[in-house]
C-alpha cells in the first residue's frame, strides 16, 4: 500500500512543476503507483479468501452504498482540503493579510462547517433519509465553490469569508453523513467500513493537495510573465523578472524589502517597476489559485451526480426502521387477541 501511495503523490507532486505531466519521470511514477497498487489488491483478496484479515477487504467495493460513498468522500475531501490549503495563500498574496490573521481567516469556514455537520446529524436523525441531506449538502458545497472562482486581484476579506461561510455550511453535511451510512450499508463490519472510508478521505485529501500544488505552480508562471507590462520586460533583463517566478515573495515582508532596495539600484523608476512586478505576481497567482478553485468545483460537481446512484436503505433505530420493526409485534398481539376472543 505503501509503495502504491508514495509515488502517485510524488507524480502528482512533481507534474506541473518540475517536470512536464507527460515526462518520463511523472508516467514512470505513476506506473509504479499502478503496479503496486494492483499488487496490493490482489494480495488483499488473498487474505480475504484464506480469512486472514486485510487490512482492506476488497469484498467491501461489492457494496454499492460503500463505494458510491468512498467516491463521495474523496471528492468531498479533494474539494475541502484544496480550498483550505490556498485561501490563506490568496489571503496573504493578494489581500495582504498577515499569516496569523490568515489562518484566523478560516474560523467562518470551520464555524460553518460545525453548524452544517450539527444540523445534517439532526435531519438524519429526525427523518432516517440521508440522499436528500447528501444532495442538498453538495449543492451548498458546489455554490461555495463557484463564489471562491468569482475572487479576483479587487476582491476584499468580504467576498472571502462570505464564499467560505458557504462553502463550509456545504462541507459540513458530508463530513460524518457517508459515516453513518457506510455503518448502516454494513453493520456487521461497522470497524472495517469506518477505517477504511477514513483512509480514502485522507487519500483523497493528499491527493489534492500535491495535484492543485502542481496546477498552481503550472498556471502561476505564465499568467505572471503575461501580466508584466510591455515596457517593464524591455527595462528589465530575464533573470531579474525570474526571481519573481515564486509567488513565496509575496508572503515574507523581509524578502520583499530585499528586493525594494535592489530595485533602488535602477533610479527613480525602480520603485515604480517594483510595484509593477508586484502587481504581475498578484495577477499570476489569482490565475493560478482561480485554477485551482475551478478544479474543486468540477470535483464537487462529479460528486453531486454520484449521489444519483448512492442506494437509500431505512436507517437503523431510525423511524422507519422503528415503526417496520414495531409492525409485526402489533400484528402479533391482535393475532393472540384473535385468539384469545376464539
Amino acid at each position: 500500500m505503501i509503495s502504491g501511495t508514495v509515488p502517485l503523490l510524488l507524480g502528482f507532486t512533481f507534474a506541473g512543476s518540475q517536470y512536464a505531466w507527460l515526462s518520463w519521470q511523472v508516467l514512470g511514477l505513476f506506473s509504479v503507483a499502478v503496479l503496486f497498487v494492483a499488487l496490493f489488491i490482489l494480495y488483499e483478496a488473498r487474505l480475504e479468501r484464506q480469512n486472514a484479515q486485510p487490512i482492506i477487504d476488497p469484498s467491501l467495493f461489492t457494496n454499492r452504498i460503500f463505494s458510491v460513498s468512498v467516491l463521495i468522500t474523496m471528492i468531498t475531501s479533494m474539494g475541502m482540503f484544496g480550498s483550505i490549503l490556498f485561501i490563506p495563500l490568496y489571503a496573504q498574496g493578494i489581500l495582504g493579510i498577515s499569516a496569523t490573521n490568515s489562518g484566523l481567516l478560516l474560523s467562518p469556514l470551520m464555524g460553518g462547517l460545525i453548524f452544517s455537520s450539527i444540523v445534517s446529524g439532526q435531519l438524519v436523525s429526525r427523518f432516517g433519509k440521508y440522499k436528500w441531506i447528501a444532495f442538498v449538502g453538495m449543492a451548498i458545497t458546489i455554490g461555495g465553490a463557484f463564489l471562491l472562482q468569482r475572487l479576483d486581484v479587487n476582491s476584499t476579506s468580504i467576498d472571502l469569508i462570505i464564499a467560505m461561510i458557504v462553502l463550509g455550511l456545504g462541507l459540513g453535511f458530508s463530513m460524518s453523513l457517508y459515516t453513518v451510512i457506510v455503518q448502516n450499508a454494513l453493520p456487521t463490519r461497522i470497524g472495517q467500513a469506518t477505517s477504511s472510508l477514513t483512509f480514502f478521505r485522507q487519500i483523497g485529501s493528499t491527493v489534492a493537495v500535491a495535484a492543485m500544488g502542481s496546477l498552481l505552480t503550472s498556471a502561476y508562471v505564465p499568467g505572471f510573465h503575461n501580466a508584466i507590462p510591455a515596457q517593464v520586460k524591455a527595462v528589465l533583463p530575464a533573470q531579474v523578472l525570474s526571481v519573481f517566478d515564486n509567488p513565496n515573495v509575496l508572503l515574507s515582508v523581509d524578502v520583499q524589502k530585499q528586493l525594494l532596495a535592489k530595485f533602488a539600484a535602477f533610479g527613480p523608476q525602480g520603485k515604480a517597476l517594483y510595484s509593477q512586478l508586484l502587481e504581475a505576481v498578484k495577477v499570476g497567482l489569482t490565475s493560478g489559485i482561480h485554477n485551482v478553485f475551478v478544479l474543486s468545483t468540477v470535483l464537487m460537481c462529479v460528486g453531486f451526480v454520484a449521489i444519483f446512484f448512492l442506494k437509500e436503505i431505512p436507517l437503523r433505530g431510525g423511524k422507519r426502521s422503528a415503526a417496520s420493526s414495531q409492525a409485526p409485534e402489533d400484528a402479533a398481539e391482535g393475532t393472540s387477541s384473535v385468539a384469545v376472543m376464539h
